[in-house]
């Protein structure tokens, strides 16, 4: 379950061009909106966000620490950023109840060991990097823990409806979305088509034959 990682900011004062100057501060404008209420305005640290990053807090529910002491509890909804320095410009912060039910997309894990990769030489294929779901705010968790152990054969494959999801949790991918799958490797593929071209006979030699 994500816990609530708690996030000094405050109120932002400027708007417009001059957020610019607050980037050159070392802070980064943003906004809380959401549940019927008024936008704010705050603003927070460029190392703080960075922090948040690093430790894959990002994706977690955030307590937003006001200088008066107030507090929001947050999602991160959208991260604007410069796309040619990759620095943060702004960041949108939705509200949130804890027990309300949001959509999730939540990162795929994969661990474990595939036999049909490490006996037969196949390769696993990741199809999907992450799931859609419905689920409580206060039950989100950082990621989703796909075991590929089970692949045993060329083909293999883990479905959606096959990952195993917390209990309060609603997929919303379809069930037979492939997940993760076990091919064959391009040589071996190869051969087979080479020894297919080898054992079929050609128009030419049939017509021979025939004569």
């Amino acid at each position: 379950m994500a816990q609530q990682t708690e996030v000094e900011v405050a109120p932002r004062l400027v708007t417009g061009k001059a957020n610019n100057r607050l980037r050159k501060e070392g802070l980064i404008p943003a906004n809380i909106f959401g549940h019927h209420q008024a936008s704010q305005a705050i603003q927070l640290a460029v190392a703080t966000f960075d922090r948040l990053r690093r430790s894959h807090a990002a994706t977690n529910i955030l307590a937003l620490k006001l200088p008066d002491g107030s507090i929001q509890t947050v999602l991160i909804r959208h991260v604007q950023r410069d796309a040619v320095a990759d620095k943060v410009l702004h960041v949108d912060f939705f509200r949130v109840g804890i027990e309300e039910r949001i959509k999730v997309k939540l990162s795929l894990r994969f661990v474990g060991e595939a036999p049909a990769v490490k006996l037969i030489g196949g390769v696993l294929l990741h199809q999907l990097d992450a799931l859609e779901a419905e689920c409580r705010v206060g039950d989100i968790v950082e990621y989703l823990e796909v075991d590929v152990s089970s692949l045993v054969q060329i083909d293999d494959t883990i479905h959606a409806g096959d990952i195993k999801l917390p209990e309060s949790y609603k997929l919303l991918n379809e069930a037979d979305e492939a997940v993760v799958k076990v091919a064959e490797t391009r040589a071996a593929l190869t051969t087979e088509a080479e020894a297919k071209a080898e054992t079929t006979p050609t128009a030419a030699s049939e017509s021979t034959t025939g004569a």
